[in-house]
């Protein structure tokens, strides 16, 4: 409840700022205000430096250019409250609900507060409490553009659909933080951790991350259009990249070959990616038959269903790259590495070939994986049935119940490699 000296003082704040007469600005400074209810009120510039309003109902409240510095938030309900350009140094919002709460250009770097001793001189409030804490909070789409979140703890915090345009982040802690969907665009990450953030489907582009920790982050389908990571340590990272997140060039070459597969030539151009660097790009589900992708760097590049039949992928770096249950009917191989990948169900096997009216001929276009790199590549159950394997590494592979019938084999090394239930050419 707002009490009638409090009313009486928000009475006065409003004849401030409408410039009339009588009129005061609000100064509720080192007040003690905890667990009022403060019912969409607008606190426009008004001074609350060191006030107490933890556990407060502050949902929609109107802190436009208000004076927080070291106000004490915590475990308050801020949610769609106008925080834009106010003062949050040294503030405590540990717990805060501020789902979209409105926090453009607002003041959240460091701060301490000082006040006048007893027995003299000056002594510090709040020590201890100099960086933003929202430990387990929420941010969900807050408007966060430009904010100064320098050494901020924001640590398991959900800040899913959040804008964050600009924002300083430098060495802050946003350790398993909920960014998916988030607006990073110009951010500056700089010595920040995100170790295990959830960075789905959120955009990227043009921020800063020199020595910034990205452990185990996933980035799922994350826009990342001339995104510079190589200054981040992202190691143990998920990183799956849309083939719609592509530079248009490139995004354009794919949706044009898959004109070309669908109307058999008569629209759209053969894929031509010889060389390309499509490292964690989701192909899943693609028809890419026929593309030629000689040379392209595809670590960690997914092909789940895909259609790769008579595709030329020599030279290849398919280094972790997923699969599984692709069909590779006759695709080109020879010298790609795949080390480590997952083909668990994929069907390489030799490729009929057909006259023009679609007709079977009765010959056949076998696969070519002569001096591929599959070591511990997992191979479960895959159709390699006819292919051209000479010189092939399957060192420690598993090519259980893997049928490799009339395959040729020679020269190809299988020291180590899991042969349980495969069919073997005879």
């Amino acid at each position: 409840m707002i009490t009638q000296d409090f009313q009486l003082t928000l009475a006065r704040h409003k004849r401030w700022l409408g410039g009339q007469p009588g009129g005061s600005r609000a100064n509720l400074s080192m007040q003690q205000l905890a667990g009022m209810d403060f019912g969409g009120a607008n606190l426009e510039q008004a001074k609350l430096t060191g006030a107490v309003m933890s556990k407060t109902m502050l949902k929609g409240v109107n802190f436009h250019s208000a004076d927080l510095f070291a106000t004490d938030l915590q475990n308050s309900d801020l949610r769609g409250a106008d925080l834009s350009n106010s003062d949050l140094r040294g503030s405590q919002l540990r717990g805060a609900d501020l789902t979209d709460a409105n926090l453009f250009g607002a003041d959240l770097r460091d701060g301490t507060l000082m006040t006048a001793a007893e027995e003299g001189g000056t002594k510090v409030v709040n020590a201890g409490s100099g960086t933003l804490e929202i430990a387990r909070g929420s941010l969900k789409g807050a408007n966060l553009s430009g904010a100064r979140l320098a050494n901020s703890v924001l640590t398991q915090t959900d800040l899913s659909g959040a804008v964050l345009r600009n924002a300083i982040l430098t060495d802050a802690d946003l350790s398993g933080a909920m960014l998916d969907g988030a607006d990073l665009s110009g951010a500056d990450l700089t010595g920040a951790s995100l170790e295990g953030a959830n960075l789905g489907s959120a955009t990227l582009t043009g921020i800063i991350c020199k020595n910034t920790n990205m452990r185990g982050v996933k980035l799922n389908n994350t826009s990342m259009k001339g995104v510079d990571l190589s200054g981040a340590d992202l190691t143990g990272a998920e990183i799956v990249i849309s083939v719609d997140s592509l530079p248009d060039d490139l995004r354009e070459t794919i949706r044009d070959h898959e004109k070309w597969m669908a109307s058999f030539g008569a629209e759209g151009k053969r894929a031509v990616l010889d060389n390309a660097g499509l490292d964690n790009v989701d192909f899943s589900g693609i028809n890419l038959s026929g593309a030629s992708m000689a040379g392209a760097s595809l670590t960690g590049a997914r092909f789940l269903g895909s259609s790769l039949n008579m595709a030329n992928l020599s030279g290849a770096n398919i280094y972790r790259g997923k699969l599984d249950r692709a069909e590779m009917n006759g695709t080109n191989l020879s010298g790609a590495d795949l080390t480590e990948a997952s083909m668990i169900e994929a069907d390489i096997s030799a490729a009929d070939i057909k006259d023009r009216n679609g007709k079977p001929t009765g010959r056949v276009w076998p696969a070519n994986l002569t001096d591929a790199n599959f070591s511990r590549c997992n191979l479960t159950s895959a159709l390699l049935r006819g292919a051209n394997l000479s010189g092939a590494n399957f060192n420690g592979a598993n090519l259980r119940s893997a049928d490799l019938s009339d395959a040729a084999i020679d020269g190809a090394r299988l020291q180590g490699a899991i042969i349980t239930e495969a069919k073997l050419p005879s």
